[in-house]
């Protein structure tokens, strides 16, 4: 007879073969499919395996909001194509930032949203948080409130969450020094090159305590002190810090007075904004917007006197402004064709706006990016108090057909765009339906009605 050796099954001399490789051995749910986190553990043999920095187990994150989402903060001659947010995949482990004494999880909802455990390390939030000019007051020429209403990048005034702060040399090469504003951490820096006129153009976001965050947009060079945390950065998926494959997400401490680079050049403005999450806009369609919009707030509010006073008194409006503008139930805010977010560029042609302009106090603007109009439009006007024809938007209540048009007799008209003449005809079908129609002539020829009115909701 024969004798017979004692065979393996195949799947135990898989298993085996990984074993000795060194494997990680991972479970998943039947009844899911979903990767469970319940048994994760490495074999290895041979050697011991040292992780070069300590690191928490690293499942797949959740996509990031569009909070993310560059559109939030960017405008059209300065949109990166290569900016856009990066594969949640890179996301999946970052290390410890050397020298910050954080460690952290970027398992962020977005880049610039940080986990519990994160904000977990911040300060509690003191009425005062600033304590140093972002750019030289000298240098300021005009500060641009929030809600500018731009179409088509940013037809709603909500997208324009933060001020516009100009600065000497627009137009030339010359730069201004950018600062830390107050004591800050970093959490979370974007590179841009080659995407706007200027050769650099970055972001820089930041939080000062565990509910307030800002950011500078437009900086048009690195100090040595940022492009130390950029270069220093460990890609551990692959890729160069700051490219799709590597946001550069991280918790770095910075003094007030630190540099961070400069501002200006051709641009000649940057943003600098702020976001509180103790603060939450009454929006109609709150899930429409971004994260940042959702919390933004005047960033001088956080100054102390008389730097405070010195800033606002540079505005070129009558307030600080807000990204805040639907009165439910009315004409009064932003309106959208579909599931259109302002969030994606895609969208832009499908979103229109009516309400206050950030700029004059006693004018208000109809913005539309398309549809109804054959370019993207802006008109600014002074509304009526009383009949239909230029009725104040918030007095606008479903049932009648309301009148607008631009006849050209009044102030600002320059900072109008797009189509200059007819009227445009509204009515609120509902309290989150509203046809809209651009046909010829004024309002005060004959009676308006519609005949190809396009429907927007919200």
């Amino acid at each position: 007879m024969n004798s017979r050796g004692f065979v393996l099954p195949a799947p135990l001399i898989i298993l085996a073969l990984l074993i000795a490789g060194g494997a990680t051995l991972v479970f998943y749910s039947r009844d899911t499919g979903d990767q469970q986190n319940v048994l994760q553990q490495e074999f290895s043999l041979g050697e011991t395996h040292v992780p070069a920095e300590p690191a928490a187990p690293s499942p797949r994150p959740p996509a990031p909001s569009s909070a993310s989402a560059p559109i939030e903060k960017t405008n059209p001659d300065s949109a990166p194509a290569n900016s856009s947010p990066p594969s949640p995949s890179s996301q999946q482990k970052t290390p410890t930032q050397s020298g910050t004494g954080y460690a952290y999880s970027t398992q962020r909802p977005g880049w610039e949203i940080l986990t519990e455990k994160e904000k977990a390390q911040l300060p509690e939030c003191g009425s005062v948080l600033m304590t140093v000019p972002p750019v030289p007051l000298s240098s300021i020429t005009a500060i641009e409130p929030i809600g500018s209403a731009n179409p088509p990048e940013h037809t709603l005034a909500s997208i324009s969450s933060d001020p516009y702060i100009a600065v000497e040399g627009q137009g030339t090469t010359a730069t201004t020094p950018l600062v830390a504003p107050g004591d800050l951490w970093i959490i979370f820096i974007q590179p841009r090159y080659g995407v706007t006129q200027d050769p650099e153009d970055h972001v820089i976001k930041y939080a000062f305590c565990k509910d307030v965050y800002g950011v500078v947009d437009h900086v048009k060079s690195f100090s040595p002190e940022m492009k130390k945390l950029v270069d220093s950065y460990r890609c551990t998926y692959g890729g160069t810090p700051g490219d799709d494959k590597c946001p550069i997400t991280l918790l770095a401490p910075v003094k007030a007075g630190t540099p961070l680079g400069t501002v200006g050049r051709m641009q000649g403005n940057f943003n600098f904004g702020t976001w509180d999450l103790r603060v939450t806009h009454d929006f109609a369609s709150p899930s429409r917007h971004g994260f940042l919009t959702k919390h933004s707030t005047c960033p001088f509010d956080y100054f102390a006197a008389p730097l405070k006073t010195e800033l606002m008194a540079k505005l070129d409006g009558p307030s600080c402004g807000s990204v805040e503008h639907d009165v439910k139930g009315t004409l009064a805010g932003d309106w959208f064709i579909g599931d259109a977010s302002p969030t994606r560029h895609a969208d832009w042609g499908k979103l229109l706006y009516f309400g206050p302009s950030n700029r004059f106090a006693d004018q208000s603007v109809i913005s539309a990016s398309g549809m109804f109009v054959s370019q993207p439009t802006k008109w600014v006007f002074p509304a009526s108090g009383s009949g239909t024809a230029n009725r104040r938007f918030t007095d606008v209540a479903a049932g009648a057909v309301y009148c607008y048009d631009n006849d050209g007799n009044h102030p600002y008209k320059n900072y109008e765009k797009g189509v200059r003449s007819g009227k445009i005809l509204v009515q609120l079908a509902s309290d989150t339906e509203l046809k809209v129609e651009h046909q010829d002539g004024l309002c005060q020829s004959g009676n308006p009605a519609f005949e190809n009115p396009t429907l927007y909701i919200r």
